[in-house]
């Protein structure tokens, strides 16, 4: 049965195939798109993705023929574009599906891709959608208001913000072992890494601004 509420982009940065393969199985039945590079671990999985986007300029030669040829689902990008082939993807899943996204593939070596990466996901503020950039030490969030994490629920040990594009008026955690009460988090600043869930839940808050929340493990 098809999970029309999760949509799984699989990019061409650092994709560890056990993780992809945990996290389509926790997510069973949800959309994948396949952007680029990401094309390379379905082959290596075995994956067929619903859809397929890219300029394909770095993707393998026998990626390429098996997966390429006369296929409907198939976005061919021009190389010389102004965008990412993970932000097309991403508008794609705008497009096309609805509910929450996940961005596997979008961290690595390339720090220029993952900052990039890391500002896409305020696209989901006027879309109105949750958007994780995802990988197997981290799961990424922007926020502007609120966000919940249940202690039993985390994505690792430690639990981290960083104001982003100015400064986060108003910044509160509460439940964790180092709490804030109405900070205005500065841009420069390293206040708000590495904190821990204390209680049962987080809860973390911002009065004007955006936060980048870190969920993180070693």
């Amino acid at each position: 049965m098809k999970n029309e509420e999760v949509t799984l982009i699989l990019a061409g940065g650092n994709l560890s195939l056990p993780f992809l393969e945990n996290v389509i199985k926790e997510h069973a039945g949800a959309t994948i798109i396949a952007a680029d590079r990401g094309l390379e671990a379905c082959m290596k999985l075995q994956i067929e993705p619903d859809y397929v986007i890219g300029d394909f300029d770095s993707l393998d030669e026998q990626v390429k023929d098996a997966f390429l040829a006369d296929r409907r689902n198939v976005t061919k990008l021009n190389p010389i574009k102004d965008d990412t082939d993970s932000e097309a993807a991403l508008h794609l899943a705008f497009e096309k599906t609805k509910g929450d996204i996940f961005l596997l593939g979008g961290t690595g070596t390339r720090l220029d891709h993952v900052l990039g990466n890391i500002a896409i996901l305020g696209q989901g503020f006027v879309q109105d959608r949750h958007i994780f950039l995802l990988d197997e030490h981290n799961r990424i969030r922007l926020i502007q208001k609120e966000c919940r994490i249940k202690k039993e629920e985390q994505y690792g040990k430690y639990v981290s913000v960083v104001s982003f594009c100015g400064v986060a008026r108003g910044v509160s955690e509460s439940g964790v072992f180092y709490p804030l009460d109405h900070v205005d988090l500065q841009p420069f600043t390293s206040l708000g890494i590495s904190n821990e869930i204390v209680d049962e839940e987080a809860v973390i808050t911002v009065e004007d601004g955006t936060l980048i929340v870190i969920e993180s493990k070693d």
